[in-house]
């Protein structure tokens, strides 16, 4: 135990040795680019440079020196190098306005930006459906009037952004969906039957994007694309109410229906929201309309589950189910910093 201690301390001894001659180093350089002896500058810090200054700013600081040292001594070449080396270490490094022009201009000459992105969302889903035809077991008065009301669920999944540019990506946000209404029919003149129906689904949308603002902390932007919808299960818990005291209602029993259900749908798809950037990942709120582009009754099935059709007197509509979805994410941005090919005197 002894022996460990001591290796402990001389680690610590070692370490608080590195960081006084890396500081005495730093304020060498200093005087060096202060006196005009620019080419000594990077052959102080490289040393420190390569085994890291104790704080990140002051590595920061030492690397930011050595570029201003090449650029006013017309090394651009070794500028460029040197730069790169400074986004490879902090990729969203940005000179502040106060900076030299040239160190501006140096920085402007690189791909700065995100390739692309991965994180995690979730959310709440909303749906509206459109009814085309009716069918039931009554006369037409009666289930022509049936009513679909809508129940919130949620949606979970995980999203990929490859950047084309500043203002343009390529989104693909593979999802577990879950969508949730309400049927309200009167089959016959003495009942009423509540169905609530649950889907599930594998979501797989891709959108591109359009960023607004893409330089702010908050960048709003909208989105448009397709989705396929590979439905999972469905199933309906239905409850027949009569008028008469004398009849037993019927108690709400989960029925499955997945085999009235299209097992693939698709659909157009409208995105607006923004991205909160924070440090090298960012925060995205996000609305997102889906427009089906078809029914999702299983037409050849209609009349398949006795169940449904005697104890609830439910016949399948024809629906075209559109879905609101309002989520809350959080990714990952990856950085692979370059300079531009019109710039490129480096590899």
């Amino acid at each position: 135990m002894k022996y460990y201690f001591l290796l402990v301390i001389t680690f610590f001894m070692l370490q608080n040795l590195q960081a006084q001659e890396c500081e005495e180093a730093y304020n060498k350089a200093n005087t060096f680019y202060t006196e005009g002896k620019l080419l000594q500058v990077p052959m102080t810090l490289q040393d420190c440079i390569d085994q890291g200054f104790e704080s990140s700013s002051k590595q920061l600081n030492a690397r930011r020196l050595v570029i201003l040292s090449y650029l006013y001594s017309d090394n651009i070449e070794e500028a460029e190098i040197a730069m790169l080396a400074l986004l490879k270490e902090n990729s969203e490094y940005k000179p502040t306005s106060s900076d030299p022009a040239e160190l501006r201009n140096l920085w402007g000459k690189f791909r700065t930006r995100p390739i692309m992105s991965f994180g995690v969302f979730g959310g709440a889903t909303y749906n509206s459906a459109n009814v085309s035809q009716t069918y039931g077991v009554g006369p037409e008065e009666n289930h022509s009037e049936v009513e679909y009301k809508p129940n919130l669920s949620f949606k979970v999944g995980v999203s990929y952004n490859y950047f084309l540019s500043n203002n343009v990506q390529i989104n693909i946000s593979p999802s577990y969906e879950s969508v949730a209404f309400q049927t309200e029919e009167n089959p016959l003149d003495i009942s009423e039957s509540l169905l609530k129906e649950t889907q599930s689904f594998i979501d797989m949308p891709l959108a591109i994007r359009f960023v607004l603002l893409p330089n702010k902390k908050l960048r709003p932007f909208i989105g448009v694309g397709g989705s396929a919808k590979l439905l999972l299960n469905a199933s309906i818990e239905g409850e027949m109410v009569y008028e008469s005291p004398d009849v037993v209602d019927i108690e709400a029993t989960p029925i499955d229906i997945t085999k009235q259900r299209k097992n693939l749908m698709y659909g157009a798809m409208l995105q607006a929201g923004f991205y909160l950037k924070t440090r090298y990942s960012h925060w995205t709120v996000m609305a997102s309309y889906y427009y089906a582009l078809q029914n999702f009754n299983n037409q050849n099935n209609r009349y398949d589950n006795n169940e449904l059709i005697f104890n609830y007197g439910y016949v399948d509509n024809d629906v075209r189910m559109d879905v609101l979805t309002l989520t809350v994410g959080i990714s990952i941005d990856f950085y692979r910093p370059k300079i531009y090919r019109k710039y490129r005197s480096i590899d």
